[in-house]
This record gives structure tokens, C-alpha cells and sequence, in this order.
């Protein structure tokens, strides 16, 4: 039996006209509403970490020298720095290990005679910095290099950063371990909505940092104080990797 409205006051708007629609669609074919439900996804992130004992590490020398002139600075500096250079190839660091990481010339003032107004400082001497840094693969070794570097003239710097030379295995282990995270995660908001998880859509792994493994430490915080053997803990370093699953819902 059909009945025709016709009244005025019956206007049916076309959202409501649409979702009975569905309904209707729904409930004629259980199968259409499997399909739909099975359209659902479960999105989580995993994390994972491994950690292993360093077998490199990079160190930062700094040479500090001051002059009348900035010709005179920059050359005290470059002849100390050669010495630190040799020394540095002399316990085996080839030309690959050594890195010029800074250098710089400043002006030095003298701020203590202000008698006059608006008098402007006066410069009264040049400063030259030169840094290097070196890659030591021998990290049993790292002592000896400290040494080395104090007695050739460095007198600033000693920052120390570990890490390991081929980082793919560790990071291959942070990764699985960020998959379980990821599944256990999972596979625990699906029991607790009362659903199915279905199988694996989509994985993405987060690259917003540098995943290298790298553990930094200061050393040599007063270089000329430094002792002939001069005591080094190396650690362990520690990789991350950071993964998004995405889960579907009933089987699929």
C-alpha cells in the first residue's frame, strides 16, 4: 500500500531522504553493511630502540692564539695547528679522519678607558680559532689522542661524539622492535573496541631525526690541566626508530 503526502507541512529534507536511503540499502543486504564495516582502520604508532658499545667516535680540537695584527694571530694559530695535525697522523689518522670544523679572527677591545663620551672601544689585538675535528677508529685509542693534543698545543675543545661506524644492524633491530610496539598496540584497542583486526594496510616510518646512533660527552673541560692519561668511559649508544601502522577492521 503507497500513500502520497501531500500536505504542506510535509517537506522531507534531502539529508534525511539520503540516510534512509542507506538504511534501507543496509538492511536489505547484510552483506553491504559487512562490507562498509570492514571499511574501518585502526592507526597506531610504534617505537622501538637498541642500544650497542660504540666502536668510533669523533673528537673537536680547538687552537686559540692571540696577536698585534690579525696576520700575526692567524699564524701563531696555523703553526700550532700544524703540530696538532701531525701529531693526530702520527697515531694513525688518515686525511679521511681529519676535518677542519671552524675558523675565525676577531678583534680584541679595550673597554676599560672610557674617560671621553661616545668614545669607541679600541682595538688592541687580533684572535685567531681554528677547530678540527677527528674521526678515531681505534676507540681504545682515544686517550692517547687527548694526550697527543694537549702536548701539541690545543687549548680548547675536547668534545667528544660516539657512534658506530655501520649503524644498519642496530637500527634494523630498533625498527623490528618498533613493529611489535606497534602490533601490540593494535591488537589492544581492537579487543578492547570488540573488533577483528584485520590485516596490515600501510607502514610509514617517521624519518624526522638523523636515525644515525650518536652518545656525546664532554672531556677536557681545562685542556692544560689535562693528565698525561686522561681516563675515557665510552658507553653505549642508542638508535630509535619510530613507525605508523595502519590496521584494517573485520578481516580486512
Amino acid at each position: 500500500m503507497y500513500y502520497l503526502f501531500s500536505a504542506p507541512w510535509f517537506r522531507p529534507r534531502a539529508g534525511l531522504l539520503a540516510a534512509l536511503s542507506i538504511a534501507c540499502a543496509l538492511a536489505a543486504s547484510p552483506s553491504l553493511a559487512q562490507d562498509t564495516a570492514r571499511k574501518g582502520s585502526i592507526m597506531v604508532e610504534g617505537h622501538g630502540e637498541a642500544s650497542a658499545a660504540p666502536d668510533e667516535a669523533r673528537l673537536s680540537f680547538t687552537v686559540v692564539k692571540s696577536g698585534e695584527t690579525a696576520k700575526s694571530a692567524v699564524a701563531a694559530a696555523s703553526e700550532t695547528m700544524q703540530a696538532v695535525l701531525s701529531a693526530m697522523r702520527d697515531l694513525g689518522a688518515e686525511d679521511r679522519d681529519l676535518q677542519t670544523a671552524y675558523f675565525q679572527i676577531s678583534p680584541q677591545y679595550n673597554y676599560e678607558d672610557q674617560s671621553q663620551p661616545r668614545r669607541e672601544p679600541q682595538i688592541v689585538g687580533y684572535e685567531a680559532r681554528n677547530s678540527i675535528m677527528v674521526t678515531v677508529r681505534e676507540i681504545a685509542s682515544i686517550g692517547d689522542y687527548l694526550d697527543r693534543a694537549v702536548e701539541a698545543g690545543v687549548n680548547q675543545g675536547g668534545d667528544i661524539a660516539f657512534s658506530l661506524a655501520d649503524p644498519t644492524e642496530l637500527l634494523n633491530e630498533a625498527r623490528r622492535k618498533a613493529v611489535a610496539d606497534g602490533r601490540a598496540k593494535a591488537t589492544l584497542y581492537a579487543e578492547a573496541a570488540g573488533v577483528e583486526l584485520g590485516s596490515i594496510r600501510k607502514i610509514t616510518e617517521r624519518m624526522g631525526e638523523n636515525p644515525s646512533p650518536m652518545a656525546k660527552g664532554g672531556v677536557m673541560r681545562a685542556m692544560a690541566e689535562a693528565s698525561p692519561s686522561v681516563p675515557v668511559e665510552i658507553g653505549e649508544v642508542t638508535v630509535s626508530a619510530d613507525i605508523r601502522l595502519v590496521y584494517g577492521i573485520g578481516g580486512s
